[in-house]
């Protein structure tokens, strides 16, 4: 059985690939009246492991960044999480001219690994790291995990460069101390397949 399905991946090319694009993100949820769009990147790998000719599972490993602003009676604050993303998207593909339309869903799961919350009004600004406590803080400010559903469509040119427009939407609060935010991120992204 092993022997039978490792012939059947071996009959299909195995990518590897680079992706790089920029993300408009916010926050979504019953916390986020107010929340503006940030526009931040993403730049990472992939690997399309393919399980027939048209089907691929293709995951990722990405440096993105996301976020929102907030602004209100001359008080702003921005949020720029970093995150390690890490997507694990089925990928289907079917000719069209001489490259391939592709449309590609499934979960994420991400790790915080740096930011700041810059705040700023009335003459005064401060920042505070969001995934660190500060000040004898009981928590941080965001949680550090976050899992999400990842889904993207695009097209693949026949030479291996690919551009999608990708929609990512958080599935857990993101937001300690009772809020309750979570990522919401639009991205469009170049790439390409060797």
């Amino acid at each position: 059985m092993v022997i039978l399905a490792m012939a059947t991946i071996s009959m299909y090319a195995q990518k590897f690939g680079v992706k790089a694009g920029v993300n408009f993100s916010t926050y979504i949820g019953s916390d986020a009246d107010g929340s503006k769009a940030l526009t931040g990147f993403q730049v990472g790998g992939l690997y399309e492991l393919p399980i027939s000719e048209a089907f691929f599972i293709q995951p990722e490993v990405l440096l993105t960044l996301k976020g929102a602003k907030f602004s209100d009676e001359g008080y702003t604050e921005k949020y720029t999480p970093f995150y390690i993303q890490v997507p694990i998207k089925a990928l289907y593909k079917f000719n069209v001219g001489t490259g391939k339309i592709s449309i590609a869903a499934g979960p994420y799961l991400a790790l915080g690994i740096a930011g700041k919350d810059k705040a700023s009004g009335d003459g005064e600004s401060e920042s505070s790291n969001l995934f660190s406590k500060e000040d004898g803080a009981d928590e941080t400010i965001l949680k550090r995990f976050d899992l999400g559903l990842s889904s993207a469509v695009g097209y693949e040119f026949e030479n291996g460069l690919f551009l999608n427009f990708e929609y990512s939407p958080g599935l857990l609060n993101v937001a300690n101390g009772g809020g309750n935010i979570k990522n919401s991120t639009l991205s469009l992204v170049a790439g390409f397949k060797f």
